[in-house]
């Protein structure tokens, strides 16, 4: 992974640990994660995506269709791992992975609370 591309994912890295945070202190007092913060994660975590896709797309000088980044918003579990194999190739999946990783990361550390608590 090339330094830009690390560098790039900061801003999804300290979202997630924000969220992680969040989730890890609700599911310490055993509390779930209320409507509205929870949709606030899932548009924030879109935009991050895609925001990503934007400054990659450009930085690649990789032509796609027109508005791929608001496809990618709206669909990103299956334009997200397309446009990273596009581009990088079978190297493109070790990335989606870790993209995936981190946005389940939330969830699966607050679970973790919940039950060792």
């Amino acid at each position: 992974m090339s330094f830009r591309v690390t560098l790039s994912l900061i801003p999804l890295i300290l979202l997630t640990l924000i969220f992680t945070a969040a989730r890890a202190v609700l599911a310490f007092d055993h509390l779930g994660m209320p409507g509205e913060p929870a949709i606030l994660e899932s548009l924030s975590q879109q935009l991050f995506i895609a925001l990503w896709v934007y400054l990659d797309r450009k930085g690649r000088h990789l032509n796609l269709p027109f508005e791929f980044e608001a496809f990618v918003f709206f669909a990103w579990p299956i334009l997200l791992p397309y446009y990273l194999v596009k581009s990088r190739g079978a190297r493109g999946l070790l990335l989606a992975a870790l993209f995936f990783a981190l946005l389940i990361l939330p969830s699966v550390l607050a679970v973790t609370v919940r039950l060792l608590r």
